[in-house]
């Protein structure tokens, strides 16, 4: 298994993914009457749809008979259905500056979701999703991690809450289930074959504050039917606090975590076997009037191979939107760092693991994945109304060690250090066009282009790697 496990697509453009990023932060895990339709989230479970309880609250929309099916006669039981799918095209050229298996591809993937929650009153429910994944693609680049996994269970738990008074409110929850904390840098949802756990949560909420507390097993995906399993070799725990600041701005607040992983056969440019690593983390978020913000430091201890671990990264993003002219357009810059390893043959790792962060974090080709790196994005963008979107913008790469090779997004070595003294990867290229149709209809198309830089033609195959890729996606 590799160091962390990512799946490569397109990105929405950089407003997009901040305000999902905190909005997720701050969902909670039990039911909140709203006269609104909730928000649609990867988790799913969190979409609260009891408010169609009152007749008044209805709105005839085609979906709501699906969302609150009685079953009995008070309201008490009821049962919400729904669905997400995506059809999703790629192609690249050139793809790891040419040394891929399969350079030239093209091919397609489908992915479907479909899930049924069982609510039993206020306080219990039984909830079950199914992932439906194939992918049109050749032999010798296929596999489980990004394009296929079958027909298998995603999420399947058990989840009870429990009022404490003054003392706020208690929900766990047991089982197989789909994890998403902060702005997905570590802990994420996955955006093509969806990552998910077995274990159990607790969750603890009290007026601002939201704490968890959660061990899992990362669960392995594969080809066939059903035959998804917990990986014992990899395990994961944490205790993450959000505490909301509304005073700032729209869905505003900081996170406080510390997230443990064990990996008993991870690799890395130093070597291959045990890793034991702590990480420790904050990050403030929000958004105040064009401005969105999310800034985000951590740091990592722990042992590999006997040796001393000591990483680091942050992420710091900043959007600015002109909401009163015209076409709202808006400007966006991420600043990140990732640390690398100064020296293999030394006693200590110092390359980052972002451990099961969300792909294409980087940009709208998946070749590089987060560790030992430098890099400056900047976007310029416009919302032309109805639900179109579109921006460009460039991106540079540096490596952070010279000691370190680069690495892509699966978390295994892409290139080697080799011995080359260049720091500079290469400079990136984006545009992307996004429509969101209606709640439950989306479309989107993106293109890259990726140069070699000097320590890329040093260390082995250079050519420019070219992307283009489009999806449709539906939910409900």
């Amino acid at each position: 298994m590799a160091v962390c496990r990512k799946r490569a697509s397109a990105s929405l453009a950089l407003s997009a993914a901040l305000c999902a990023a905190g909005a997720a932060a701050q969902v909670p895990s039990g039911p909140v009457t709203s006269p609104e339709p909730p928000p649609i989230t990867p988790l799913k479970y969190t979409d609260d749809y009891s408010y169609l309880r009152d007749p008044a609250s209805r709105t005839g929309a085609w979906w709501e008979p699906l969302k609150f099916i009685l079953l009995d006669s008070e309201g008490w039981a009821f049962l919400t259905l729904g669905d997400e799918g995506r059809v999703r095209y790629e192609q690249y050229w050139g793809n790891n500056f040419g040394s891929a298996r399969l350079p030239d591809e093209a091919y397609l993937r489908y992915r479907q979701m479909p899930y049924v929650s069982l609510n039993l009153g206020p306080r219990i429910r039984a909830f079950a999703e199914i992932q439906i994944a194939y992918a049109a693609r050749s032999h010798i680049t296929k596999n489980p991690v990004l394009d296929q996994t079958g027909v298998d269970l995603l999420q399947g738990f058990l989840d009870a809450r429990l009022p404490l008074g003054d003392a706020g409110i208690v929900t766990a929850r047991t089982g197989r289930q789909v994890l998403l904390y902060g702005s997905g840098r570590l802990i994420n949802a996955g955006p093509n074959i969806r990552f998910s756990y077995d274990g159990g949560v607790v969750e603890w909420q009290r007026g601002g504050w939201r704490v968890d507390a959660f061990f899992v097993l990362p669960v392995d995906t594969h080809f066939d039917v059903f035959d998804d399993r917990p990986n014992g070799t990899r395990k994961i725990w944490s205790v993450y606090a959000t505490y909301g600041l509304p005073r700032l701005g729209y869905g505003s607040g900081v996170d406080l975590y510390y997230i443990g992983y064990q990996n008993e056969h991870a690799q890395f440019d130093q070597g291959t076997g045990l890793e034991q690593r702590q990480s420790f983390g904050f990050r403030f978020f929000g958004t105040q009037g064009g401005l969105t913000w999310d800034f985000e430091e951590l740091v990592q201890f722990g042992k590999f191979n006997g040796d001393d671990i000591l990483a680091w990264a942050f992420a710091n993003d900043a959007l600015y939107k002109l909401l009163d002219v015209p076409l709202r357009p808006f400007l966006g810059l991420r600043l990140a760092a990732l640390s690398g390893d100064d020296d293999p043959k030394d006693h200590t790792l110092g390359t980052f693991n972002a451990i099961d962060g969300e792909g294409g974090y980087f940009g709208e080709n998946s070749v590089l994945g987060p560790a030992n790196l430098l890099l400056v994005r900047a976007i310029a963008g416009f919302e032309f109304g109805s639900g179109w979107r579109a921006y460009a913008g460039p991106v540079l790469y540096w490596r952070a060690s010279l000691g370190d090779g680069i690495y892509a997004l699966g978390g295994n070595l892409l290139r080697p250090d080799a011995g080359s003294h260049a720091r500079f990867v290469g400079p990136q290229v984006d545009a992307a066009v996004s429509w969101q149709a209606n709640r439950n209809l989306s479309f989107s198309v993106a293109v890259s282009v990726l140069w070699p830089g000097q320590f890329i033609r040093d260390t082995g195959p250079d050519e420019t790697v070219k992307f283009f890729g489009g999806h449709v996606a539906w939910q409900f």
